[in-house]
């Protein structure tokens, strides 16, 4: 711009200062627009980026908070969901275990008392035979030649025989419930069936027999002969009357008989 320097600058006043108005020709005051309107896009396209790139940051760091609010919620539920798992399993792993503990518990009980009454019955099963070997005996003396029937009948008569004798000692009944509640678990439910003339004597003694903690129902049933006692579990049943003591020492001296 070499005619820059002889231009002739014009001069306004406007309040206190002067304003100098540089005296420029057509194609130079368009070149100056070009250079101002360069400027100015420059300037528009850096604020534009820097407004870009403010807004990208800010998605990156919405998305960064959703991502870690997300994966901590997640964390926390499947923590929640996974105690409360392994709290449902755990508790009934404990109470399957729990619970053939106690059957096996009562199975062996219930065992042990089986035999208990069978070393009973065959205790009374070797008094009874002798009894009855001895009769047989005296019976085969006055008759050789018994056949099955009366030997049947004098059998019956024994049997009446014994029972009377039996029935005369109450503590027999007791005795024998005595040994049978040896052998079951305290705190399991028990149904004991008496003659209804032993009933109050039973029901007197009984306490002296069980624990505090025992649950013993005391039943009065007709059914039931002197000397007898019918016993009633969860696992089962144990008939220790006499007619059924009987009929098994019937049963194993026909055995032995055939």
């Amino acid at each position: 711009m070499k005619r820059s320097l002889s231009k002739v600058l014009k001069s306004h006043k406007i309040s206190c200062f002067e304003l100098l108005t540089p005296d420029l020709t057509p194609s130079e005051e368009e070149s100056f627009k070009s250079i101002l309107r360069e400027q100015e896009e420059t300037k528009k396209d850096s604020s534009k980026k820097a407004s870009t790139v403010s807004s990208e940051e800010l998605v990156e760091q919405k998305l960064k908070e959703a991502y870690e609010k997300g994966y901590q919620q997640g964390f926390e539920l499947g923590k929640t969901e996974g105690f409360q798992a392994g709290y449902h399993e755990g508790l009934t792993r404990g109470y399957e275990e729990g619970k053939a503990k106690v059957e096996g518990e009562l199975k062996t009980k219930y065992q042990e008392l089986e035999e208990a009454l069978k070393k009973e019955f065959q205790l009374k099963l070797e008094e009874v035979s002798k009894f009855l070997k001895n009769l047989e005996e005296e019976v085969q003396a006055l008759v050789l030649n018994l056949d099955k029937e009366v030997l049947t009948l004098a059998l019956k008569i024994a049997q009446k025989m014994v029972l009377k004798e039996i029935t005369i000692e109450k503590e027999t009944t007791l005795n024998l419930i005595k040994e049978a509640l040896n052998y079951i678990a305290e705190g399991i439910e028990i149904t004991l069936k008496v003659n209804p003339e032993e009933f109050v004597f039973i029901k007197e003694n009984l306490p002296q027999l069980v624990g505090p903690s025992s649950k013993i129902n005391l039943i009065a049933d007709p059914n039931i002969s002197k000397g007898g006692v019918f016993i009633e579990t969860a696992l089962g049943v144990v008939d220790a009357t006499l007619e059924k003591r009987w009929e098994r020492l019937l049963a194993e001296l026909f055995k032995d008989e055939g």
